[in-house]
């Protein structure tokens, strides 16, 4: 059986600890703890326990209650949601309480949204999706699967992000890429 509200977060570099941050603000979960393949020889990451590494996750499936892969590199957390996935273990969205998101936007498994970001009205945010802290994206856009919004990135209304795409910090979309 599942451990209730005990977040399993996969990657524990900076957006790791961003996304551990943002999920025990949410006051969604209890305790969260880390996945790492610097296990075991590291044991602990800005006060979290890192209990396994990413092969071993089958082994502790009874002390979680779902995952959500933590990485900025695009594919590679892809690959660890697809990993999930397999291991059928629920996949979780993690949204910092300072975000404002529309009632009417549709946001993915996996997806993470941090401090200070506006997700506005009929915008749909895909799967494994990285929105970092202060960006904004404006009505009827389309986040894909997997894409990385940087610090600060603004979308303008109705545009579409590819999948795996990859927006540096500050960037201003005003056309479809």
């Amino acid at each position: 059986m599942l451990k209730k509200n005990v977040l399993l977060v996969l990657g524990a570099g900076g957006h790791g600890k961003s996304v551990a941050e943002a999920a025990l603000l949410s006051g969604k979960w209890k305790k969260v703890v880390f996945a790492d393949d610097s296990w075991p020889q590291k044991t602990d990451i800005a006060g979290f326990p890192i209990v396994t590494n990413i092969n071993s996750i089958p082994d502790i499936l009874s002390d979680i209650s779902a995952a959500i892969p933590a990485v900025g590199n695009n594919q590679l957390r892809q690959k660890w949601f697809q990993l999930l996935e397999n291991l059928s273990i629920p996949i979780a969205k993690v949204v910092h309480p300072s975000a404002i998101i529309s009632p009417n936007a549709e946001i993915g498994d996996g997806v993470t949204i941090m401090a200070g970001c506006v997700v506005g009205f009929d915008v749909k945010v895909g799967d494994g999706a990285i929105i970092n802290m202060a960006a904004s994206i404006d009505h009827d856009t389309h986040i894909g699967v997997f894409a990385h919004l940087s610090v600060g990135v603004k979308v303008v209304g109705n545009k579409k992000i590819d999948p795996l795409s990859f927006l540096p910090a500050g960037s201003v979309v005003t056309h479809s890429m």
